[in-house]
């Protein structure tokens, strides 16, 4: 009876997980939740990160699909693009630009760096990495609809899995913390290995051979920018976590595309 109920409560804590991972990740409705939640709680739900990836890109390739009946390539890709937008909130462009304000801004000092990162304002390299960035996936995805639409599927998993990766091996670089503090410091090996099985084998069944190579070079990137993080910054914020998904999905497509 007692192993019932902790198969049960176990369950149950799962579920709360998950939701909570399509709450923070998606604006798709995840239900109410009756009280405060734990910091402990919420690092365990970046397990579940490449599963939210893998609902995200199922919408995007049913979408696909039924868009590819009546439009052409390029207006398709676009409403991809658009609808991966609407169903994140444009989450982690955030990331991006911040990132890029702030690590090209000429600054030295730390303080002045993580004010720009952390200013509403968008500057002209954060405009211009966003430009490039919607660019890189457009194009990526403008051959993707065309030749191999169940690639779809796996980007938005590729580019959650390294942010659990990264929030595994760093440190938070802001002294007075904040958000991004709750995952680095809630992430631990149950995380990442069920993050990285859910993506390896999203990854082979998928795309085989090239969803491998792909998992592989996530892995690699990652590593570099977290060792990039930890020199410029002394370890990560919200903003890289950010800048890690986008750019860990333009890196997907783009090596999707060169190796279909």
């Amino acid at each position: 009876m007692n192993s019932e109920l902790s198969v049960v409560k176990n369950m149950n804590s799962i579920v709360t997980q998950i939701r909570l991972a399509l709450s923070f990740l998606t604006t798709l409705p995840s239900g109410s939740f009756n009280s405060e939640v734990p910091e402990e709680t919420l690092g365990q739900t970046q397990a579940w990160f490449p599963l939210i990836g893998l609902l995200l890109g199922l919408l995007l390739l049913f979408s696909e699909l039924f868009c590819n009946l009546f439009l052409t390539p390029a207006i398709t890709a676009t409403l991809i693009l658009l609808l991966h937008f609407l169903l994140t909130g444009g989450f982690h462009l955030d990331g991006i630009a911040d990132t890029a304000d702030g690590l090209m801004s000429g600054k030295v000092e730390l303080e002045k760096i993580f004010s720009i990162m952390k200013d509403s304002f968008l500057g002209s390299m954060g405009t211009t990495a966003l430009i490039l960035l919607l660019l890189l996936k457009f194009s990526a995805l403008l051959t993707i609809v065309k030749e191999s639409p169940f690639s779809l599927i796996l980007f938005p998993i590729f580019g959650r899995y390294a942010i659990i990766q990264l929030t595994f091996s760093s440190e938070y670089a802001r002294p007075e913390g904040g958000l991004g503090a709750i995952f680095t410091n809630h992430c631990g090996m149950r995380e990442l290995s069920i993050a990285a099985l859910i993506t390896f084998t999203a990854g082979i069944l998928f795309a085989g051979f090239a969803g491998l190579l792909v998992f592989f070079t996530i892995v690699l990137y990652v590593f570099l920018v977290r060792y990039g993080a930890n020199q410029k910054l002394g370890g990560v914020t919200g903003d890289i976590l950010g800048f890690t998904c986008e750019s860990s999905e333009a890196l997907s497509l783009i090596m999707l595309v060169a190796l279909i």
